[in-house]
């Protein structure tokens, strides 16, 4: 995917061109014109944008963790406090609802980016469906089967009235070449 555009990449997460620039600034990775490239953006959103809410659980945890551990009537030490402020990517700062939506959009954003690319390899036939795949080797595999079931009615005969082993030996390859031939050149049906 080529890059786009910061406004463009505001646009498909639904946030202000200034809140990109805003990310751009705390470190999300731009190209050397100062485009997006979204996959890489929106992985860069997903790892530190989305970072606080699981540092808001890991506190609460330890917090509770604490409390259990303090002796009865003592007080537990007031947690620290964390940076309010909306852009604050710190571990340690809460989660603010901007924060938090940001994050849900780039998640979408890069669930839809992947099933678009994966749409456009089925188009061009680099993916196929787990069922077309079984029904093909369930083909290539009866295929096979029948294939080697007829040699023994096939070559009986020939073997019967041969006496020499390398003939019979012969006669054997060539049979299994065949099949063999056969497989190799298999085409699924489309």
């Amino acid at each position: 995917m080529n890059p786009i555009l910061k406004s463009e990449f505001a646009a498909r997460l639904k946030v202000s061109k200034t809140r990109v620039s805003q990310m751009v600034g705390m470190g999300m990775p731009t190209t050397a014109d100062g485009k997006i490239n979204v996959p890489d953006a929106l992985a860069w959103i997903e790892a530190h944008i989305d970072s606080s809410h699981k540092d808001s659980v890991a506190r609460r945890v330890a917090a509770r963790a604490a409390e259990a551990a303090a002796p009865p009537g003592a007080s537990a030490p007031p947690p620290p406090q964390p940076d309010m402020s909306p852009l604050a990517a710190t571990p340690g700062s809460l989660p603010d609802p901007a924060r938090i939506l940001l994050s849900a959009k780039a998640k979408r954003a890069l669930v839809e980016l992947r099933r678009a690319e994966r749409e456009e390899r089925k188009a061009t036939g680099e993916l196929i469906e787990v069922a077309e795949v079984a029904q093909i080797i369930e083909e290539l595999v009866t295929n096979a089967k029948t294939r080697l079931l007829s040699m023994g009615s096939r070559l009986g005969p020939r073997l019967a009235v041969e006496h020499d082993a390398a003939q019979c030996t012969a006669l054997i390859d060539a049979a299994v070449r065949e099949a063999l031939e056969e497989l190799v050149s298999f085409q699924v049906a489309a």
